[in-house]
């Protein structure tokens, strides 16, 4: 019943960083060298020193960088890059701390220039990651639960014994308390230079970063747990047992606040960790020491009143575990994930050997009253030994992750990008489309850019339908990236895609509106720039204008403005001929349009233009306006000359 109840929870997982992705992107392409490269995680990291970021080059060569940094809150790493990148495919090897003090590391690859072909269409995935020197850890991990379970539950099971009275010609087992600390205290010393070292053992002793271990939380709790394990030596040296079980729960808490439960609830994730794994260590250890006690006394009527005050202890332990195993495995998994992911796959594995243990267990409880059963408590002491094995693999595997769940920011674009704008009643949209991907923002008519790095304080609602070419029409998971921000994995069809998008914002009017995805993306940044030359160029037009207020849900009625070509490029937002996005299409009519995105602004604009590339037609959507403009030129001389001589030989000939 007491292993039963221990594996049906999953024992501490350890907090798994996950890249979730990157500028340049993963398996994306840029069309100019990068100046920096920026990691995105799931949760906080630190740069693991020296090995926190490599680059290299297609020929083989490394690519020099500065220092990483960290971003606030601890989630973005960033490192800028010190020489030129020519055309290639280059892989960015990054190695990071977690929060757990595991070292998470991995590869992708990014393309410069025009050679986007040489990679594949996995955009958006984040690469090969694992934990790095994950065999080290999964057999330190496995050392420390033994610890935990040979000092603690030793401790308990001394306990139990000091009571009775040792039968005639037998003695006390020894104490594997000691050896207990010890051993926690040599895995407890690994795992800390296996964060000094970057993963690596080696590395660790011959080359420690004391930054990787001083300036984190992960290395700050490595160590609080090594300097608990010495403690714990020292007062069992000093024959001071409460000493020594005080400072076994400090070590519990250690490793409490740094498994994966932790991020999941930062005050219950550790509360609960903590408890379940003393509770895990005492019913483990003190069955270990009941049972040798049982052959040292040869399950005597002694031994036998042993047994069954531990009985009565496990009764209570196994309600504990069973609690604290249920709610955390409510915080890691559902039932879908247990047979779908790994992670799920090995504790399915931990689970089959714990109904093994049970059974030889029940065998062995029977066979008490007759003979001692000697060979299947052996048994059952090697299937606890497989079974911490388990457990620590169990620490070093992925646990699942929520698909859906909301992201610290938006991605950036995934190779080239088009964005495009609309509006939901009072609400301006603002999609930026790229390979695999779209990023939708929505904004309100109060939300101040200003502040807040561009985030409102508003509660958003957004719902995301595609249309593709061929008329196929599905909705779109999407994923919260701030608010007002949702993103969404969609694969883009050759030719006009439409995107429906349903907005919302509280306390203000929504809707929804359809906008126009033309796919492939074709950047023409010297059409913009031509665009600007030829509107210049222009002496004077005019311009009707309609706007739609925000506010007040109305349109204000057209205006017609006499303007110049100069007065009207110098009031644009692309007034220098440049756009941080920019595409071409031919829309349905035959015209050219040129499709210019500022997503920092949350600003789109689409630009028809006629054969001499002047604007004909304009729309422009920002947070707080809905513009649409039409453009008339005056005909050149020769051409009204000519128009008029038409029109007078017309009026001869009717004549």
């Amino acid at each position: 019943m007491a292993l039963a109840g221990l594996l049906t929870g999953p024992a501490p997982a350890q907090a798994h960083a996950v890249l979730l992705f990157a500028s340049p992107a993963i398996e994306g392409a840029v069309p100019t060298a990068p100046k920096e490269i920026a990691l995105v995680f799931d949760e906080p990291v630190r740069p693991s020193g020296a090995k926190a970021l490599h680059i290299t080059a297609p020929g083989g060569a490394s690519v020099p960088h500065g220092a990483v940094a960290r971003s606030e809150g601890g989630k973005q790493l960033t490192a800028p890059v010190r020489s030129v990148m020519g055309p290639g495919v280059y892989t960015v090897t990054w190695q990071a701390v977690a929060e757990d003090g595991d070292v998470m590391s991995g590869t992708y690859r990014f393309a410069v220039g025009s050679v986007t072909g040489e990679l594949g269409s996995t955009s958006g995935a984040p690469g090969r990651q694992q934990v790095s020197g994950a065999p080290a850890t999964a057999a330190l991990r496995w050392v420390l639960y033994a610890a935990f379970a040979l000092s603690l539950g030793g401790l308990v099971g001394e306990r139990l014994a000091s009571r009775q009275r040792v039968p005639e010609g037998a003695g006390r087992p020894r104490s594997w308390v000691l050896p207990g600390t010890a051993a926690g205290l040599v895995a407890s010393i690994g795992l800390t230079v296996l964060i000094a070292g970057g993963g690596s053992l080696v590395d660790g002793v011959t080359s420690p970063s004391g930054a990787a271990v001083l300036d984190g939380r992960p290395g700050i709790l490595a160590v609080v747990g090594t300097v608990a394990w010495l403690g714990a030596m020292v007062a069992l040296r000093l024959k001071q047992r409460r000493l020594v079980a005080g400072a076994l729960f400090v070590a519990a808490v250690t490793e409490g606040l740094r498994a994966h439960p932790a991020a999941e609830s930062a005050v219950w994730g550790p509360v609960l960790t903590t408890v379940h794994l003393l509770a895990a260590a005492v019913w483990i250890g003190a069955l270990v020491h009941v049972l040798r006690l049982g052959r040292a006394w040869r399950w005597a009527s002694n031994a036998r009143a042993v047994l069954r005050r531990y009985a009565c202890l496990a009764l209570a332990l196994v309600l504990v575990v069973l609690l604290t195993g249920t709610l955390s495995g409510l915080l890691l998994l559902s039932w879908s994930e247990l047979w779908d992911t790994s992670f799920g796959q090995v504790l399915v594995v931990k689970l089959s050997l714990v109904g093994a243990v049970c059974g030889m267990a029940l065998a062995a409880r029977r066979r008490l009253a007759g003979s001692a059963p000697r060979l299947l408590a052996r048994v059952e002491a090697s299937a606890l030994v497989a079974v911490l094995g388990v457990t620590a693999l169990l620490s070093v595997t992925q646990p699942p992750r929520n698909v859906n769940a909301a992201l610290p920011f938006a991605p950036p674009p995934s190779g080239n990008a088009i964005t495009v704008g609309g509006r939901a009643d009072q609400i301006g949209i603002a999609a930026t489309a790229s390979s695999g991907q779209v990023v939708v923002r929505l904004t309100a008519p109060d939300t101040d850019l200003s502040d807040n790095g561009g985030e409102a304080r508003l509660s958003y609602e957004a719902g995301l339908t595609l249309t593709t070419p061929g008329g196929r029409t599905r909705a779109l998971a999407i994923r919260g990236c701030g608010e007002g921000c949702f993103y969404a994995r969609v694969t883009w069809r050759k030719g006009l895609n439409l995107l429906t998008v349903k907005a919302g914002a509280q306390g203000w009017g929504g809707g929804q509106d359809t906008l126009r995805v033309m796919w492939p993306v074709r950047p023409d940044a010297k059409l913009l720039q031509r665009v600007v030359k030829a509107m210049r160029a222009i002496d004077a037009f005019t311009l009707h204008e309609l706007v739609a207020s925000d506010i007040d849900r109305t349109r204000v009625a057209p205006t017609r403005l006499e303007v110049t070509g100069k007065q009207f490029i110098d009031s644009e937002p692309y007034a220098k001929g440049q756009a941080p996005l920019s595409s071409r299409f031919t829309d349905a009519e035959g015209n050219t349009v040129l499709a210019l995105g500022f997503p920092g602004e949350r600003l789109a604009l689409e630009l028809t233009l006629d054969d001499q590339e002047r604007v004909v037609r304009e729309t422009l959507v920002a947070p707080n306006h809905f513009i649409r403009r039409t453009f008339t030129y005056p005909e050149p001389q020769g051409q009204e000359r000519d128009r008029h001589d038409h029109s007078g030989d017309a009026a001869s000939v009717g004549r």
